[in-house]
C-alpha cells in the first residue's frame, strides 16, 4: 500500500531518504503570506501563517494525500487543521515529544533557537502532557533566520546538547526547530545519546498515522474538540475568506 504525505516546508530530496519504500513525500508550495514572513518567532506572524496552513491542508485532503505534516516546531494551526479534515495531521513538536518520551526512561531536553521560543513551546508541551518529562530548555542564541550557517549551528547544538546530558541529566535531546534539519546525526554520533530531528520524527509519525487511517479508518476523533463546523455553515464562511471551498 502506498502513502502520500505532504509537508509544509522542507527539502524533498533530503526528507525522502528517511521515508519508507512505499511512501511518497511532497513539499507544499510556500503560501504567499508565509513568504512575507522572515520566520514564525512572533505569535502575530504565526497567526498570519495559520491561514495558509488551513488552505493547504483542506486542498491536500481533496488531492488525495494520506497525511499532512506541519513543518514548524510551534505546530501552528495543528488543532485548526485537525478540525477541518479527516486526514491525519501531524505537528513535528508533538510527534518528537512522543518519540522522546518513549525512548527516555527519565527526562529529555529540547534545544531551541532563543529564549523567545520557550514560553509558547512550553505551553504546547504542557498541553501535550509532557511538562513533567522535560529536563531543560536549552538555547542556541541563533534565530531561525540565522540557521543557514550550518557550521555555527552544529557547534551550538553540540554545546547545548552536551550540557543537557551532563548538567541536566537528559537521556535524549530534541532539536526544537525545523531549521536544525540534518544536524541530529553528527551530534548523536559525538555524544552517544539519541538526538531527534523534528522533521524526521514528524514524517515517521505521519507514516504510521497514514497506515492506521487507510487500513483501520482511524484518524482524529470528531466527536469532541476536533469536530468540524457544519458544512452548510462552513462553506460560505470558507469561501468568503479563501475564495472557494474545495
Amino acid at each position: 500500500m502506498q502513502y502520500k504525505i505532504l509537508l509544509s516546508g522542507g527539502r524533498k530530496e533530503w526528507i525522502q531518504e528517511f521515508a519508507g519504500p512505499s511512501t511518497i513525500v511532497d513539499i507544499a508550495p510556500t503560501d504567499p503570506q508565509r513568504a512575507l514572513l522572515p520566520d514564525l518567532d512572533y505569535q502575530f506572524y504565526e497567526h498570519i501563517h495559520i491561514n495558509g496552513i488551513i488552505r493547504t491542508v483542506v486542498k491536500a485532503e481533496k488531492d488525495g494525500y494520506d497525511a499532512f505534516v506541519i513543518g514548524c516546531f510551534y505546530d501552528p494551526g495543528l488543532k485548526e487543521a485537525r478540525e477541518m479534515v479527516d486526514m491525519p495531521v501531524v505537528g513535528v513538536c508533538e510527534a518528537s515529544l512522543h518519540v522522546a518520551s518513549m525512548i527516555s526512561a527519565g527526562k529529555f531536553s529540547i534545544i531551541v533557537g532563543s529564549k523567545k521560543n520557550v514560553p509558547h513551546m512550553a505551553d504546547n508541551a504542557r498541553n501535550y502532557g509532557f511538562e513533567s518529562r522535560i529536563a531543560s530548555w536549552r538555547m542556541l542564541d541563533i534565530p531561525p533566520r540565522k540557521m543557514g550557517d550550518k557550521e555555527r549551528l552544529q557547534a551550538a547544538i553540540l554545546r547545548e546538547a552536551r550540557a543537557a546530558v551532563e548538567e541536566d541529566l537528559a537521556e535524549c535531546v530534541v532539536l526544537g526547530c525545523t531549521g536544525m534539519w540534518g544536524q541530529a546525526k553528527k551530534a548523536q554520533e559525538e555524544l552517544g545519546v539519541p538526538i531527534l530531528d523534528p522533521v524526521i520524527m514528524g514524517l515517521k509519525v505521519a507514516e504510521l498515522r497514514a497506515m492506521i487511517w487507510k487500513k483501520l479508518h482511524i484518524s482524529q476523533s470528531k466527536i469532541g474538540g476536533y469536530r468540524a463546523p457544519p458544512l452548510e455553515e462552513l462553506e460560505p464562511i470558507y469561501k468568503n475568506f479563501y475564495g472557494s471551498y474545495p
